[in-house]
């Protein structure tokens, strides 16, 4: 198995993956967009986990610059593994490689939101040495009309 930056081909693979993790509303070729996007983003990246020409995961991350102290922090936006390969160490590999761009991209911390539902992927994550911080802030979204 091989991870690799992810590229605008994978977008059929992604798209079903994207299924899976509960997005199932997207189209191929908006995927092969944003895979497109990913690939020219300065700090950002979008990985896939391949095996004998089949994808079967993708992670995206992207640094986000801090004001409130120097350099930036690191944040996992997507992480997904084909079900039925999960808890084989695909997700481990594209932790490590999302780790390792957040690093590279002068992140010194790294975060992922999970729904809480998603037992376990908390689980995943904290075997991975993430903390769950949520009763130290709270995330609040409004949807823009873009």
């Amino acid at each position: 198995m091989e991870i690799r930056h992810a590229l605008t081909t994978d977008a059929p693979a992604v798209t079903t993956l994207l299924a899976e993790l509960g997005y199932p509303d997207n189209d191929v070729e908006d995927v092969r967009g944003r895979l497109e996007r990913w690939s020219r983003h300065p700090e950002g990246a979008a990985f896939v986990a391949e095996s004998d020409g089949t994808v079967l995961g993708v992670v995206a991350v992207v640094a986000i610059p801090l004001l409130e102290r120097p350099g930036s922090g690191g944040r996992i936006v997507a992480l997904v593994v084909d079900e039925s390969r999960r808890g084989s160490g695909i997700g481990r590999k594209l932790v490590a490689a999302a780790e390792a761009e957040a690093r590279r991209l002068g992140c010194d911390t790294m975060e992922v939101t999970s729904s809480r539902h998603r037992t376990g992927a908390h689980a995943f994550y904290r075997a991975r040495g993430y903390e769950d911080r949520c009763e130290h802030s709270a995330r609040f979204i409004r949807r823009l009309g873009v």
